[in-house]
C-alpha cells in the first residue's frame, strides 16, 4: 500500500498509520480529522438544541458545562483555571487515558497513580494538609501495588488480546467522563449531554490517533491544541 493511499475507516482503528506514513502525514491526518469532527459535534449540539427549543425547552440554560469557558472561569481563580486547561489536565488526563496504551508496566502504574493525583489537583485548595498528604500516601501507593504486583509479560498478554479495545475503550470513555463536568442533572437533560460529550469523544479519538503513531508527548501537545480555542476564551472574557 502506497504512502498516499488513505483506507476508509474511523482514526481509532487506524493504528498502524505509522508503519506506511511519514510522520507530517499523520500529524496532518489527525489535524483534518478534529477539524472536521468539531464541525460535525458542533452541529450536531446546535441540531439537538433546535430540537429541544422546539418543544420549548432551553438545555443550555438548564444545565452548565465545565468545558465551557463561562463556566469554567468560576471554578476558581483565573491563574488556576489557566493552570489546569493549558498544563494539569492535559498531563495527567494523557497518563489516565492513553498513557498505559503501551503496555508497559511502569506507564500501567503512572497512569493507576494518576488518578487520584488529578482527584488531589482539582481538591487541593480545600484540602487540609493531613488530607493532601494522605493522597501522596494513595499516589505513592497506587504506583508501588501495580508495579510490584504485575510483570511486564502480564500487560503483553493483555495488549495481544485486548489493544484495540483498550484503544476504543480510552476513547469513549475519555468522552462520557466528561458527563461529570455538567453542573445540573436530569433525565430530560441526558440527550443534550451524550450530544454535547461527543465534542471530547472526536478530540480524545485524535489524541489517541496521535498517542498509539506518534507517541505520548504528541498526544499531549494535541490535547494542549485542542484546549487552545477555551483558553483564548478565558483570557478575553
Amino acid at each position: 500500500m502506497g504512502k498516499g493511499v488513505i483506507i476508509m475507516k474511523f482514526i481509532l482503528s487506524r493504528t498502524d498509520d505509522r508503519e506506511v506514513h511519514s510522520k507530517k502525514w499523520i500529524v496532518g491526518y489527525g489535524l483534518l480529522f478534529w477539524i472536521v469532527s468539531r464541525i460535525f459535534a458542533m452541529l450536531l449540539v446546535v441540531g439537538c438544541v433546535a430540537v429541544y427549543n422546539a418543544f420549548g425547552i432551553n438545555p443550555e440554560s438548564m444545565t452548565g458545562f465545565a468545558g465551557s469557558p463561562e463556566t469554567a472561569k468560576n471554578i476558581g481563580s483565573l491563574s488556576y483555571v489557566l493552570m489546569t486547561v493549558c498544563i494539569v489536565a492535559p498531563l495527567l488526563e494523557e497518563c489516565i487515558f492513553r498513557l498505559g496504551l503501551s503496555f508497559k508496566k511502569w506507564q500501567i502504574a503512572l497512569a493507576s497513580a494518576s488518578i487520584p493525583a488529578y482527584i488531589l489537583w482539582q481538591r487541593f485548595t480545600s484540602l487540609t494538609a493531613f488530607s493532601i498528604a494522605l493522597y501522596i500516601v494513595v499516589i505513592v501507593a497506587a504506583f508501588i501495588l501495580i508495579y510490584s504486583l504485575t510483570t511486564e509479560y502480564y500487560w503483553q498478554k493483555l495488549q495481544q488480546k485486548y489493544f484495540r479495545f483498550a484503544v476504543w475503550g480510552t476513547a469513549i470513555a475519555f468522552g462520557l467522563i466528561h458527563l461529570i463536568a455538567f453542573t445540573h442533572y436530569s433525565i430530560i437533560l441526558v440527550p443534550y449531554m451524550l450530544c454535547v460529550v461527543t465534542v471530547p469523544f472526536a478530540a480524545g479519538s485524535a489524541i489517541t490517533y496521535y498517542r498509539v503513531n506518534l507517541g505520548f508527548w504528541w498526544g499531549v501537545a494535541m490535547h494542549i491544541f485542542n484546549n487552545l480555542p477555551a483558553i483564548f476564551v478565558l483570557l478575553t472574557i
